[in-house]
Protein backbone atom coordinates (compact mmCIF):
# COMPACT_ATOMS: atom_id res chain seq x y z
CA UNK A 1 0.00 0.00 0.00
CA UNK A 2 1.53 3.58 -0.75
CA UNK A 3 2.18 5.43 2.40
CA UNK A 4 2.94 9.20 1.30
CA UNK A 5 1.24 11.22 -0.97
CA UNK A 6 1.51 14.38 -2.23
CA UNK A 7 -0.28 17.12 0.01
CA UNK A 8 -3.79 18.31 -0.96
CA UNK A 9 -2.40 21.72 -1.93
CA UNK A 10 0.27 20.26 -4.44
CA UNK A 11 -2.52 18.22 -5.95
CA UNK A 12 -4.54 21.54 -6.48
CA UNK A 13 -1.33 23.20 -7.63
CA UNK A 14 -1.13 20.51 -10.57
CA UNK A 15 -4.51 20.56 -11.33
CA UNK A 16 -4.01 24.40 -11.93
CA UNK A 17 -0.99 23.95 -13.90
CA UNK A 18 0.65 25.83 -11.05
CA UNK A 19 3.93 23.52 -10.22
CA UNK A 20 7.12 23.43 -11.61
CA UNK A 21 7.36 21.16 -14.79
CA UNK A 22 9.96 18.75 -12.86
CA UNK A 23 6.91 18.64 -10.30
CA UNK A 24 4.43 18.66 -12.04
CA UNK A 25 6.04 15.33 -14.12
CA UNK A 26 6.20 13.45 -10.42
CA UNK A 27 2.66 13.82 -9.80
CA UNK A 28 1.56 12.87 -12.89
CA UNK A 29 3.30 9.50 -12.60
CA UNK A 30 1.90 9.04 -8.86
CA UNK A 31 -1.20 9.70 -9.79
CA UNK A 32 -0.87 6.79 -12.37
CA UNK A 33 0.27 4.89 -9.69
CA UNK A 34 -2.23 6.28 -7.12
CA UNK A 35 -5.99 5.66 -8.15
CA UNK A 36 -6.89 7.91 -5.00
CA UNK A 37 -4.78 11.26 -6.32
CA UNK A 38 -5.80 10.71 -9.24
CA UNK A 39 -9.50 10.66 -8.53
CA UNK A 40 -8.75 14.10 -5.66
CA UNK A 41 -6.90 16.02 -9.21
CA UNK A 42 -9.70 15.04 -10.60
CA UNK A 43 -12.39 16.45 -7.83
CA UNK A 44 -9.81 19.90 -8.04
CA UNK A 45 -9.99 20.34 -11.58
CA UNK A 46 -13.85 20.34 -11.97
CA UNK A 47 -14.01 22.63 -9.04
CA UNK A 48 -11.46 24.83 -11.24
CA UNK A 49 -13.72 24.53 -14.24
CA UNK A 50 -16.47 25.52 -12.01
CA UNK A 51 -14.88 28.80 -10.72
CA UNK A 52 -13.86 29.88 -13.77
CA UNK A 53 -16.87 29.09 -16.26
CA UNK A 54 -19.61 31.37 -14.17
CA UNK A 55 -22.58 31.35 -16.50
CA UNK A 56 -22.99 34.62 -18.42
CA UNK A 57 -26.03 36.10 -19.61
CA UNK A 58 -27.27 34.33 -22.83
CA UNK A 59 -28.91 36.52 -25.22
CA UNK A 60 -31.18 35.97 -28.30
CA UNK A 61 -28.20 35.92 -30.64
CA UNK A 62 -25.96 33.73 -28.80
CA UNK A 63 -29.27 31.54 -27.98
CA UNK A 64 -29.63 31.29 -31.78
CA UNK A 65 -25.71 30.43 -32.64
CA UNK A 66 -26.37 27.67 -30.17
CA UNK A 67 -29.10 26.24 -31.62
CA UNK A 68 -27.26 26.18 -35.08
CA UNK A 69 -24.10 24.60 -33.43
CA UNK A 70 -26.38 21.56 -31.79
CA UNK A 71 -28.12 20.84 -35.02
CA UNK A 72 -24.91 20.34 -36.43
CA UNK A 73 -23.58 18.23 -34.00
CA UNK A 74 -26.57 16.20 -33.60
CA UNK A 75 -26.18 15.34 -37.69
CA UNK A 76 -22.53 14.68 -37.90
CA UNK A 77 -22.08 10.60 -38.49
CA UNK A 78 -21.64 8.61 -35.43
CA UNK A 79 -18.25 6.87 -34.87
CA UNK A 80 -16.95 4.38 -32.19
CA UNK A 81 -14.94 5.17 -29.57
CA UNK A 82 -12.25 1.99 -31.24
CA UNK A 83 -12.66 4.55 -34.48
CA UNK A 84 -12.11 7.27 -32.68
CA UNK A 85 -8.71 6.41 -31.21
CA UNK A 86 -5.88 4.36 -32.64
CA UNK A 87 -4.66 1.00 -31.03
CA UNK A 88 -2.45 1.86 -27.64
CA UNK A 89 1.23 0.83 -28.29
CA UNK A 90 3.07 -0.82 -25.81
CA UNK A 91 5.51 1.41 -23.84
CA UNK A 92 9.11 0.56 -23.61
CA UNK A 93 11.18 -1.38 -21.08
CA UNK A 94 13.77 0.27 -19.41
CA UNK A 95 16.67 -1.56 -19.16
CA UNK A 96 19.24 -1.37 -15.95
CA UNK A 97 21.70 -3.86 -14.38
CA UNK A 98 19.95 -7.02 -15.46
CA UNK A 99 16.62 -5.40 -14.68
CA UNK A 100 13.52 -4.20 -16.83
CA UNK A 101 11.28 -1.67 -15.78
CA UNK A 102 7.53 -0.03 -17.39
CA UNK A 103 7.98 3.38 -16.77
CA UNK A 104 4.50 5.60 -16.32
CA UNK A 105 3.18 7.10 -19.59
CA UNK A 106 4.58 10.54 -18.67
CA UNK A 107 7.76 9.05 -18.04
CA UNK A 108 8.08 6.85 -20.97
CA UNK A 109 10.02 8.81 -23.74
CA UNK A 110 13.48 8.39 -21.29
CA UNK A 111 13.06 4.66 -21.40
CA UNK A 112 17.15 4.63 -22.76
CA UNK A 113 18.99 7.32 -20.62
CA UNK A 114 22.99 7.39 -20.58
CA UNK A 115 23.65 6.58 -16.87
CA UNK A 116 26.13 8.17 -14.68
CA UNK A 117 27.59 5.17 -12.56
CA UNK A 118 28.85 5.53 -9.00
CA UNK A 119 29.40 1.72 -6.94
CA UNK A 120 25.80 0.56 -6.78
CA UNK A 121 24.28 3.81 -7.63
CA UNK A 122 23.16 5.01 -11.54
CA UNK A 123 22.03 8.26 -12.09
CA UNK A 124 20.33 9.90 -15.60
CA UNK A 125 19.41 13.70 -15.81
CA UNK A 126 16.16 14.55 -17.47
CA UNK A 127 15.87 17.31 -19.75
CA UNK A 128 13.13 19.07 -17.47
CA UNK A 129 14.58 21.97 -15.34
CA UNK A 130 12.24 24.47 -14.30
CA UNK A 131 11.96 27.56 -11.99
CA UNK A 132 15.57 25.95 -10.43
CA UNK A 133 14.06 22.06 -10.17
CA UNK A 134 16.30 19.47 -11.43
CA UNK A 135 14.83 15.91 -12.16
CA UNK A 136 16.56 12.66 -12.53
CA UNK A 137 16.05 8.85 -12.66
CA UNK A 138 17.73 6.94 -10.17
CA UNK A 139 18.24 3.41 -10.18
CA UNK A 140 20.24 1.57 -6.87
CA UNK A 141 21.56 -2.23 -6.93
CA UNK A 142 20.23 -4.33 -4.41
CA UNK A 143 22.24 -3.40 -0.86
CA UNK A 144 22.72 0.00 -2.29
CA UNK A 145 22.98 2.70 -0.04
CA UNK A 146 23.03 6.56 -0.47
CA UNK A 147 25.19 8.42 1.78
CA UNK A 148 24.19 10.34 4.71
CA UNK A 149 22.74 14.01 3.84
CA UNK A 150 20.62 16.73 4.41
CA UNK A 151 19.33 19.36 1.81
CA UNK A 152 19.77 22.87 1.01
CA UNK A 153 16.31 23.15 -0.53
CA UNK A 154 13.70 20.47 -1.11
CA UNK A 155 14.23 16.73 -2.37
CA UNK A 156 11.17 14.44 -3.91
CA UNK A 157 12.11 10.79 -4.58
CA UNK A 158 9.05 9.30 -5.94
CA UNK A 159 9.90 5.18 -6.09
CA UNK A 160 9.21 3.66 -9.06
CA UNK A 161 9.86 0.12 -8.63
CA UNK A 162 11.44 -1.75 -5.37
CA UNK A 163 11.86 -0.16 -2.21
CA UNK A 164 13.57 2.33 -0.12
CA UNK A 165 14.52 2.11 3.78
CA UNK A 166 14.88 5.42 5.09
CA UNK A 167 14.85 5.16 8.93
CA UNK A 168 11.92 3.19 10.50
CA UNK A 169 9.78 2.98 6.70
CA UNK A 170 10.02 1.06 4.40
CA UNK A 171 8.82 2.71 1.03
CA UNK A 172 7.32 0.95 -1.71
CA UNK A 173 6.30 1.57 -5.77
CA UNK A 174 4.12 5.20 -5.89
CA UNK A 175 5.34 6.83 -2.52
CA UNK A 176 5.71 9.83 -3.38
CA UNK A 177 8.72 10.75 -0.27
CA UNK A 178 9.32 14.53 0.23
CA UNK A 179 12.05 15.68 2.10
CA UNK A 180 13.96 19.12 2.93
CA UNK A 181 16.43 20.75 4.90
CA UNK A 182 14.65 19.48 8.24
CA UNK A 183 16.09 15.88 7.42
CA UNK A 184 19.31 13.94 7.72
CA UNK A 185 19.08 10.52 6.22
CA UNK A 186 21.04 7.65 4.50
CA UNK A 187 18.32 5.57 2.55
CA UNK A 188 19.40 2.59 1.44
CA UNK A 189 17.15 -0.65 -0.54
CA UNK A 190 17.39 -4.27 0.37
CA UNK A 191 16.49 -5.24 -3.12
CA UNK A 192 17.29 -2.59 -5.48
CA UNK A 193 15.02 0.42 -6.81
CA UNK A 194 14.31 2.94 -9.46
CA UNK A 195 13.07 6.45 -8.44
CA UNK A 196 11.84 9.69 -10.23
CA UNK A 197 13.76 12.69 -8.15
CA UNK A 198 13.75 15.94 -8.06
CA UNK A 199 15.65 18.76 -6.13
CA UNK A 200 16.34 22.81 -6.19
CA UNK A 201 19.59 22.25 -5.01
CA UNK A 202 22.32 20.28 -4.21
CA UNK A 203 22.50 18.27 -1.22
CA UNK A 204 25.01 18.19 1.79
CA UNK A 205 27.11 15.19 2.71
CA UNK A 206 27.43 15.31 6.67
CA UNK A 207 29.82 12.47 7.11
CA UNK A 208 32.49 10.41 6.72
CA UNK A 209 34.58 10.61 2.69
CA UNK A 210 31.46 11.50 1.32
CA UNK A 211 31.66 15.19 2.79
CA UNK A 212 34.66 15.18 -0.07
CA UNK A 213 31.72 15.27 -2.60
CA UNK A 214 30.55 18.52 -1.03
CA UNK A 215 32.35 20.58 -3.28
CA UNK A 216 31.24 19.24 -6.74
CA UNK A 217 27.44 18.17 -5.51
CA UNK A 218 26.68 21.27 -7.98
CA UNK A 219 27.31 18.32 -10.50
CA UNK A 220 25.03 15.34 -9.16
CA UNK A 221 22.07 16.92 -8.75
Amino acid sequence: MIKTHPTALMLRAFAADELPLPLAVGVSAHCELCPDCAARVKDCEEELAREHLAPAEPDEADEAGFDAMLAGILHQPVTTSAEREPPASPRPELRVAGHSYRLPRVLARYHDPRWRHIGAIRQHSLPLDEMGARASLLHIEAGGRIPEHTHRGYELTLLLAGTIEDGDTRYQAGDFIWRDASHAHSPHTPDGCLCYTVQDAPVQFTKGLSRLLNGISHRLY
